[in-house]
């Protein structure tokens, strides 16, 4: 084997090495995230799709499961396929010419794998965008400021996926530098700006931020009150999107397999999968009514409660309304006010009647 050939077989053993190491943090965080979403479908088929906030909360959910699975295939297709042709196929050209065949192979799988994560930083940011909406009901200002900054999000994602995949096709290492430095830092400063709305207004209502943390038995919960709060308003996300465009930056610059190149494309992965933890877990919370932001600021309308004598137990019935402003939640139980009224009525006797009947 001649030095050149030698040099290119470590260079090689090098690129699907370090393609081992991202595939191995892509599945162990893919792994994660499927435990959470068959937990939230779960929760779709139990609780229903009647409300409308519901269906487009279970396309979010759905979505999300489309590119991560998509983004997933992508990872395992480059590495497998870069093993096959350059080592397991020999060629009479020799040990050049099977790295060029490998590279021409995995091309369609490299080309698409700028899709998943520049979707996912669309819904991870809308979702963010959301909570901050349903915290700033009453002003109309910042609202109409939120969608413009999901519009300006979702256009500057979805135009950066576009030109990457034209200049990818090409056979070019990635899409347009200027472009993609963009979108990572405004996907960054929306988020920055949605989260740091959403503490603008605790500092305006610190009443409620001490109730809400007051209520806490002991640090442990008042530690998992503020994991949730941090976790919904966006701020675990921010840090990662942080990470994500000051390594992305650097690595305009860095040389393939450098620290700063191998960081940003494990720090790509973690965020890839990061954003939709995030999504599914916001979902989450808001199916099973246990959003932090909802009970921080009082989000939640009037829950109406049916009586269940199954057990001799009360059961309420949840429901699924963000910030729609002082409009009554309805039971899904067909119930009417009579009806309601006569069926605590007929609770409060048979209460009545047993207390007697133990005196």
């Amino acid at each position: 084997m001649s030095p050149e050939e030698s040099d290119l077989l470590s260079q090689i053993g090098t690129l699907i090495y370090y393609g081992i190491v991202v595939l191995i943090v892509d599945c162990t965080l893919y792994g994660f995230y499927l435990l959470a979403e068959f937990i939230a479908l779960y929760l779709f088929i139990k609780h229903g799709l009647k409300q409308r906030i519901r269906k487009i909360l279970f396309i979010c959910s759905l979505s999300t499961l489309a590119t991560a699975t998509w983004d997933f295939v992508n990872q395992c297709a480059m590495n497998l396929i870069q093993i096959k042709v350059s080592l397991m196929e020999p060629l009479e050209a020799g040990l050049q010419a099977q790295a060029d065949a490998a590279h021409r192979a995995i091309l369609p799988w490299y080309t698409m794998m700028i899709w998943p994560i520049s979707i996912n930083i669309i819904i991870g940011n809308t979702i963010v965008l959301w909570r901050t909406w349903a915290v700033w009901e009453n002003d109309s200002f910042i609202r109409s400021a939120l969608l413009t900054m999901m519009f300006v999000n979702a256009g500057v994602c979805l135009s950066d996926a576009i030109v990457g995949t034209i200049i990818r096709a090409q056979g070019v290492k990635s899409g347009n530098a200027s472009l993609n430095t963009v979108q990572m830092f405004i996907s960054l400063a929306i988020n920055a700006a949605a989260t740091g709305l959403i503490w603008v207004k605790a500092k305006k209502n610190p009443e409620l931020v001490h109730e809400y943390f007051g209520q806490s038995e002991n640090r442990r919960e008042r530690a998992e009150r503020l994991v949730l709060v941090f976790t919904e308003s966006g701020v675990v996300l921010l840090l990662f999107q942080l990470l994500y465009a000051i390594f992305g930056r650097l690595n305009v610059t860095a040389t393939q397999f450098s620290g700063v190149n191998i960081a940003w494309s494990v720090i790509a992965t973690m965020l890839n999968a990061i954003t939709v933890l995030y999504a599914v877990a916001v979902i989450i919370m808001a199916i099973i009514d246990r959003s932090a932001l909802d009970k921080l600021f009082k989000l939640k309308t009037t829950i109406n409660v049916s009586l269940s004598e199954k057990h001799g137990q009360t059961t309420k019935i949840s429901t699924l309304h963000f910030a729609e402003g002082g409009r009554q939640a309805t039971s899904s139980t067909g119930l009417g006010s009579a009806d309601f009224e006569a069926v605590q009525e007929d609770s409060r006797i048979k209460h009545n009647e047993s207390e007697i009947t133990v005196q």
